[in-house]
């Protein structure tokens, strides 16, 4: 039986990294696809965990030998999912999740036309701010084009097959919004 691909997307800073982990914890079916990055390595991320951390060479390598599966330029860093750590999970009969931003999730949608795309949105445009800012120590970096790129952000939801607000201090609710309906996709599709 063919297994769901389902992509986390939304603005910088809306939690979708929170809520994927929550959503693996609590569904040991559901695969993350780890994802490539060019930026560096923040307090409490793990090397082959939160992302796989290459340098700019090794990165573009790997898009000149075509190993990307996606990939896009964001805040003059590099972010993609290599072909193989995709395959690899689908082959072994996961559930896939992508994590990834508007760009991402947009390629990703292209080459899984039937993947399920949740929009993560915020409850207000100055508490995305906020929580970069306090994800980022106060020294947000790309302030200036993360602020003009929020709107466009944001009308991406008008496209994605589900639209939910991650509202502060409500993770629990999220999660179990998203499991609700990965439920019902389940239940359409005859599995247990």
């Amino acid at each position: 039986m063919s297994k769901n691909v389902y992509i986390i997307t939304g603005p910088s800073g809306v939690g979708k990294t929170t809520v994927a982990l929550e959503l693996l914890r609590l569904m040991p079916t559901l695969k993350k696809v780890v994802t490539c990055t060019t930026r560096a390595i923040r307090e409490g991320e793990s090397d082959g965990v939160s992302y796989h951390f290459l340098d700019h060479h090794t990165f573009q390598k790997l898009i000149d030998e075509g190993a990307m599966f996606e990939w896009d330029r964001h805040y003059d860093h590099l972010y993609g999912s290599r072909t193989s750590d995709v395959q690899e999970l689908l082959e072994a009969g996961n559930d896939v999740l992508f994590v990834v931003d508007i760009a991402g999730a947009k390629t990703v949608k292209e080459v899984f036309p039937h993947s399920i795309l949740f929009f993560l949105e915020p409850e207000t445009e100055d508490q995305l701010l906020k929580r970069l800012e306090k994800r980022d120590n106060g020294e947000t970096t790309g302030l200036h084009e993360r602020l003009t790129s929020i709107q466009e952000e944001m009308a991406f939801a008008t496209i994605a097959d589900h639209s939910l607000v991650n509202a502060e201090g409500k993770l629990d609710e999220t999660v179990k919004k998203i499991q609700e309906i990965m439920g019902s996709l389940d239940e359409t599709q005859g599995k247990s």
